[in-house]
């Protein structure tokens, strides 16, 4: 078969990366660049987006000037600003009606695993109680285990606390004039005022400890997940056996459960930390 046979490309397929223009694979990295230059701040005039990506005022004409067309981005012709415009914000919204936090999460709880070998797990508030949607276990013999779906005391758990001291006050205040503070054991808050002094110290140091609140032998450290308003929305935590957790621990694992609710954080809201 000579050169002239070759078979034309499929219609609707795109061409592979080996044929693809360089220049339009440049392109779209620029334009890319301009829209995340743009998401960053309130407004910007062209010349300073031209500064901060080194671009030339042609290419740099060219390329808004096509997103504009696409809604992409819109121009204030009364301050000379430019900004991310109703498209990029439909797009987004698509995102939002299809994100989960339990898938966005996992490949973060495995990370936490593989460091620490202790089970992390993933939790969600629903109703007066927090649900396990998500978990990695530990290959210790001796360990945590709540089977997914397994619900838990907010009030003695270290998910609930989390969730419960970052929520706004008068949202908390509800949630504790309706609590039944149930004794799981001799650890569990069943007074409201210890409930609260441990609440303000959650929110001081930005992450829960459940001690032997709801098991007795078991120890937990969790932090919790935002979403794009700053509402909690969920909580990542470490659960161990008292004898591999012993308190002088909590400080090292609550810094690096916290780290991990903020990647959640971040990948879930799609803002950087």
């Amino acid at each position: 078969m000579g050169s002239a046979d070759v078979p034309a490309r499929k219609r609707g397929r795109p061409p592979t990366a080996g044929s693809e223009p360089g220049g339009e694979v440049q392109s779209l990295d620029r334009a890319i660049s301009i829209l995340d230059v743009l998401a960053s701040a309130d407004g910007l005039p062209l010349s300073e987006v031209g500064r901060r990506l080194s671009l030339p005022t042609s290419t740099l004409h060219r390329l808004v000037t096509t997103l504009e067309k696409r809604e992409l981005v819109k121009h204030d012709a009364q301050s000379g600003l430019w900004s991310v415009g109703v498209g990029l914000f439909r797009m987004g919204s698509s995102y939002l009606r299809t994100r989960k936090l339990p898938e966005i999460g996992l490949p973060i709880l495995r990370q936490l695993n593989a460091s620490l070998n202790e089970t992390v797990n993933l939790s969600l508030l629903e109703g007066r109680e927090v649900v396990c949607v998500a978990q990695v276990e530990s290959h210790e013999p001796v360990r945590a285990f709540f089977r997914l779906g397994a619900r838990m005391p907010v009030h003695a758990s270290g998910a609930g606390k989390a969730l419960l001291a970052a929520s706004a006050e008068r949202k908390q205040d509800e949630w504790l004039e309706s609590l039944d503070l149930k004794r799981f054991t001799d650890r569990t808050y069943t007074k409201m005022a210890g409930l609260r002094a441990d609440l303000q110290r959650t929110a001081q140091r930005g992450f829960a400890v459940d001690d032997e609140e709801h098991a007795v032998g078991m120890r937990c450290a969790a932090a919790v997940i935002f979403n794009e308003y700053a509402n909690p929305v969920g909580a990542v935590s470490i659960s161990a056996p008292t004898i591999r957790l012993p308190l002088e621990r909590l400080d090292d694992l609550g810094e690096r459960v916290r780290e991990a609710a903020a990647q959640l954080t971040a990948l879930y809201t799609g803002v950087k930390p």
